[in-house]
């Protein structure tokens, strides 16, 4: 019975930090600070979440997923604004 209640409250853990990564990479994608730490927080999300994973409980896959979907957003390239013509 303990055991369900740690690995539910690892998963909800490392699913939150997981949230804050994909947050942290829609904020970098959208300005222009640097997207190192996202990047690197996303990599350590996906790390987390499959050692959760194969480890502790099945649901650490709901982490491993959220930290890939932030480090495609962190990784993907930046848009090029449209220029203006000064005429």
């Amino acid at each position: 019975m303990q055991d369900e209640y740690i690995g539910l409250f690892t998963v909800m853990s490392f699913t939150g930090l997981s949230i804050g990564s994909l947050l942290l990479s829609v904020l970098t994608r959208y300005s222009k600070g640097n997207r190192a730490f996202a990047i690197v927080l996303a990599v350590a999300s996906i790390a987390f979440g499959l050692y959760v994973w194969v480890n502790i409980t099945e649901g650490g896959i709901l982490s491993a997923l959220f930290g890939l979907s932030s480090l495609a957003i962190a990784v993907w390239p930046r848009g090029k604004k449209p220029q203006q013509n000064d005429e």
